[in-house]
C-alpha cells in the first residue's frame, strides 16, 4: 500500500509505460515520460535545496508544474504552490514569512541528472498551499503525506475511483481541489487530464476526445459547463462521477446538469483545505434541505459553545473535527478561529447536527456581523438570497451605520438582481426582520480570485464606492 505521494510512479511506468498518465490541453504525456521528467525535476532541486526544505512553484498550469510538484514529495521537500496571478504585495508578504524560499518560475527547465527516489516519512510535509484570499492575503497551510494518502483513501472508497478512471480537474492547480484532483489520479495510475486555462467549451471538448469518466469541479465551474454544453447541443455520456464542493443546487440546475451529463452520479462535500473532506453526500443520497451531508468516514464531528462544550442536536455552534486528514500548521498567516484541543480542530465554521447526523452550515466565525445587537452569518442570507427568481450569485456584506452598528447589504448577480421589490418579499418569507438586507444592489461584474471565488474584500471595497454618501439610492 502507498505510504508517501508519488511512491508508485516508477513502478506504473514501468507496468504500462506508454499509458497516457497527463493530458494538458494538446500534450500528451505518458507514464515513462512522466517518471523520468520528475526524476530529472528531483535532480534539479537535489542541487539547490537540502532535503526537508520549501521549494515554491510559481509556475502556471502545465506538466511541469505537475512534475515539479511530484520531484518535491518524491525528493523530500515541500512544494509551495504560489498562484501566478497573485499581486506583488501578496506574493512579498508570503516570501518575507517563509523566507524567500527557493522559487521555481515560468521557463525553468528540468535538465539535472536524474535523482533517485528518497526514503520519506509518511509524517513530513510535502505540500504548502495557500486559502483562496476571499476574505484577505492568503494563509499557507502545511499538510503531510500521510494526511493526503488519508484523504484518497476517502475518495476511492466513497467516489468509486481507480486506476482506470480517467479524471478531469479543469481549474488552476493553485487550488487544492483541483490539485488534488490532479495529484490523486496520477498517484493511483489514472490519467490525469487538465487545462492551463478554464475554458468551459475547451474543456468540454477533452471529455469527449479523452473520455473522461470523473470530474471534480466548482459549483461555478460545473455550471459554466452545462450552460455551454446546453448551447452546443454536447452532452457527456462517459462522465460517471462529478465530485462537487458542498454546492446548494436549485431543482432546474440538477436537471440541467442531468442532461448534459447523463450517466454521472454526483457527489457532494464539505471541506477546507486544513481538513480535507468533512461531510459528503453520497450520489443517490438525499440530505435535509440546506445539509452538506454527514460525516465522511474516519471523521468525527462536534459542534461546541463558546466555553468548548458539546451542544445537542439541533443548536448552532463551532464546529470542531477529529480525523487523520488534518493538516499540520500554518506556514505563514492563520488567525485566532483556527484551535486545536486534542484531536479536534476548528477553523472558525459554524454550524448544527441533526439528530441523523446531517450537518447544516451556519456560516464562517470571521465573517459574522453584530447589527441591532443580534449575531448573523451573511452565508444564511446568501443561501435564501440564492433561491431567489432569477438570481444567479449572492453576497452579504456590512456596512457601518450608527444606528445598527452594521448595515446589511445584499450584492446580487442574474437576471432578476434588478426585482428589488421581489427580492424583499422573497427574503422577508424565510429570514426574520433583523437579518433582512437594508439594500440591495445589483452587480454583474464581480472581482474573483483566481480560483474563481469571489473576492470578498475587493467586493467590500467596491459596494463601498458605490454605495458611498452621494449614491445612496437603495436604502430602505
Amino acid at each position: 500500500m502507498a505510504r508517501r505521494i508519488g511512491d508508485r510512479l516508477d513502478t506504473l511506468a514501468q507496468e504500462d509505460p506508454t499509458r497516457p498518465a497527463l493530458i494538458c490541453g494538446e500534450e500528451m504525456v505518458t507514464r515513462a515520460a512522466f517518471s523520468a521528467h520528475v526524476a530529472r525535476w528531483r535532480g534539479r532541486i537535489a542541487s539547490r535545496v537540502a532535503p526537508g526544505e520549501d521549494v515554491a512553484l510559481g509556475m502556471g498550469n502545465s506538466p511541469d508544474l505537475v512534475a515539479a510538484f511530484f520531484a518535491c514529495a518524491t525528493g523530500g521537500r515541500a512544494a509551495l504552490v504560489y498562484d501566478p496571478s497573485w499581486p506583488a504585495t501578496y506574493r512579498a508578504s508570503i516570501d518575507g514569512a517563509l523566507g524567500s524560499p527557493l522559487a521555481l518560475a515560468e521557463g525553468d527547465a528540468a535538465d539535472a541528472v536524474p535523482e533517485p527516489v528518497a526514503e520519506v516519512s509518511p509524517d513530513q510535509p510535502f505540500y504548502v498551499g495557500f486559502t483562496s484570499g476571499s476574505t484577505g492575503v492568503p494563509k499557507g497551510y502545511r499538510r503531510s503525506h500521510r494526511s493526503w494518502i488519508d484523504s484518497f483513501a476517502v475518495s476511492e472508497e466513497v467516489f468509486g475511483l481507480s486506476g482506470g478512471d480517467v479524471i478531469l480537474a479543469p481549474g488552476g492547480l493553485s487550488a487544492s481541489l483541483h490539485l488534488y484532483g490532479v495529484v490523486h489520479a496520477l498517484h493511483i495510475g489514472a490519467t490525469a487530464v487538465m487545462l492551463r486555462q478554464f475554458l468551459p467549451l475547451r474543456a468540454l471538448e477533452l471529455i469527449a476526445r479523452h473520455e473522461v469518466t470523473a470530474l471534480y469541479a466548482t459549483p461555478t465551474q460545473l455550471q459554466m459547463l452545462t450552460k455551454v454544453a446546453a448551447a452546443e447541443g454536447l452532452t457527456c455520456p462517459t462522465v460517471r462521477r462529478i465530485l462537487i464542493s458542498g454546492a446548494k443546487w436549485r431543482p432546474e440546475t440538477r436537471a440541467a446538469v442531468a442532461a448534459v451529463f447523463p450517466h454521472a452520479g454526483i457527489a457532494e462535500f464539505y471541506g477546507a483545505s486544513e481538513m480535507s473532506f468533512i461531510t459528503l453526500v453520497r450520489p443517490g443520497e438525499t440530505p435535509p434541505p440546506g445539509s452538506v451531508g454527514r460525516a465522511a468516514p474516519g471523521v468525527v464531528i462536534a459542534i461546541r459553545d463558546g466555553a468548548g462544550r458539546d451542544l445537542p442536536a439541533g443548536e448552532t455552534g463551532a464546529i470542531w473535527v477529529a480525523s487523520m486528514m488534518l493538516f499540520d500548521a500554518y506556514a505563514c498567516g492563520g488567525g485566532a478561529e483556527t484551535r486545536r484541543e486534542g484531536e479536534f480542530l476548528t477553523i472558525g465554521d459554524h454550524g448544527r447536527l441533526d439528530a441523523a447526523g446531517y450537518l447544516t452550515l451556519a456560516g464562517r466565525e470571521r465573517r459574522m456581523l453584530v447589527t441591532a445587537g443580534m449575531n448573523v452569518y451573511p452565508e444564511e442570507v446568501e443561501a435564501v438570497l440564492a433561491l431567489a427568481p432569477g438570481i444567479e450569485e449572492a453576497v452579504v456584506l456590512g456596512l457601518p451605520d450608527p444606528l445598527r452598528g452594521v448595515e446589511l447589504v445584499a450584492v446580487l448577480r442574474g437576471p432578476g438582481a434588478t426585482g428589488e421589490a421581489v427580492l424583499r418579499a422573497h427574503a422577508r418569507r424565510h429570514l426574520p426582520a433583523a437579518k433582512l438586507p437594508r439594500r440591495f444592489l445589483a452587480l454583474e461584474d464581480w472581482p474573483r480570485t483566481s480560483g474563481g471565488k469571489v473576492d470578498l474584500p475587493a467586493l467590500q471595497r467596491r459596494v463601498e464606492a458605490l454605495l458611498a454618501p452621494a449614491s445612496m439610492l437603495q436604502r430602505s
